[in-house]
């Protein structure tokens, strides 16, 4: 931990053996001055300490990791990474609003309600994972690829196909997964549930409740701007001058919003044909060519993405942006 008294140096303070041993630290410094600020990055400590520092009655922040600068200097250390960020929350608390990147802070109904959310990808993930072992079981033995081989029906045909030996090792595999398939079922039945309110045809209610809980507060944005960088859909940039180039996305969002958005224009596609992006892509979409189709989802994602925030926000009326929109018991 570092710690900067005023204008003084940086002095490096040892670590704590404890969260308690911390907050005690803290108790303290507000007891010696006027005004006590903490930075800390974010990571596998989550909010808990901002929560318990703010009710302290400490002014927190939570950063997202930035190590640039130990990469370019190619040392890096607990000592180190305790300096850099100090400098930085000086600086910013001075006016460089650029020293550091802020994390927004949900609230606990918000952070549970994501945390719902992920854990359904991670079941989704996990799936996938487990079944390509099983399915390279079966490449591997000569018995070529199988598309969801624990299934019953598809299982059924590879008893009567694959040797005793190999089923015994596949079925390991097959209680899990059919595990987590009751798992998955459960789970997204459980957050399509809370959908409520119109929403867009083709956007399904699973598809709105994770993209709300990654969101959190669709009224935290001010402009079109800041809610496609969420979604790591604006275009990198390397301009000087008179000259302007543009090259593909930054992805410095939140990754689960690119995916979520991605796959809601695919179905939007299917279902809002008339929708104003979608006709202007159209000719693309239709033609053959999978980079120039992939760069069309993109743009439509993007302004997809700004759609929804300007619904959700009440900016405008789905009538405006030629959306079809049905009630939650059409899901």
């Amino acid at each position: 931990m570092g710690r900067k008294i005023d204008h003084a140096v940086v002095e490096v303070v040892e670590n704590f053996r404890s969260e308690d041993a911390l907050l005690l630290f803290a108790q303290k410094q507000l007891e010696r001055a006027e005004r006590v600020v903490v930075v800390y990055e974010a990571g596998p400590l989550g909010y808990s300490l901002y929560r318990k520092l703010k009710a302290l009655g400490v002014e927190c922040y939570v950063c997202a990791p930035d190590s640039s600068e130990q990469q370019r200097k190619r040392r890096k250390n607990n000592r180190i990474d305790a300096r850099n960020l100090t400098s930085k929350l000086f600086n910013y608390l001075n006016g460089d609003q650029s020293a550091l990147q802020m994390v927004r802070v949900p609230s606990e109904e918000q952070e549970q309600r994501r945390l719902v959310s992920r854990q359904y990808d991670q079941l989704v993930e996990e799936r996938k994972r487990l079944g390509a072992k099983g399915n390279a079981m079966l490449l591997s033995q000569g018995f070529g690829s199988w598309s969801n081989w624990w299934r019953p029906k598809t299982w059924a045909r590879l008893n009567s196909l694959v040797p005793a030996w190999l089923l015994e090792r596949l079925q390991i595999w097959v209680d899990v997964l059919k595990m987590l398939d009751e798992k998955i079922c459960q789970a997204k039945v459980g957050l399509a549930r809370g959908c409520s309110g119109p929403r867009p045809k083709g956007v399904g209610a699973l598809s709105q409740m994770q993209l709300r809980s990654e969101v959190l507060d669709w009224h935290a944005y001010s402009n079109r701007r800041k809610i496609a960088c969420l979604a790591g859909m604006v275009p990198s940039e390397w301009s000087t001058g008179e000259k302007e180039r543009r090259g593909s996305i930054t992805k410095v969002g939140v990754p689960a919003i690119r995916r979520i958005i991605v796959e809601m224009v695919w179905r939007m596609v299917l279902f809002q044909p008339q929708y104003k992006p979608v006709q202007k892509w159209q000719e693309v979409l239709r033609g053959r060519n999978p980079a120039l189709k992939k760069k069309a989802v993109v743009a439509i994602g993007r302004q997809l993405m700004v759609d929804l925030w300007r619904l959700e926000t009440g900016r405008v009326t789905a009538q405006e942006l030629n959306l079809v929109m049905i009630d939650a018991e059409g899901v």
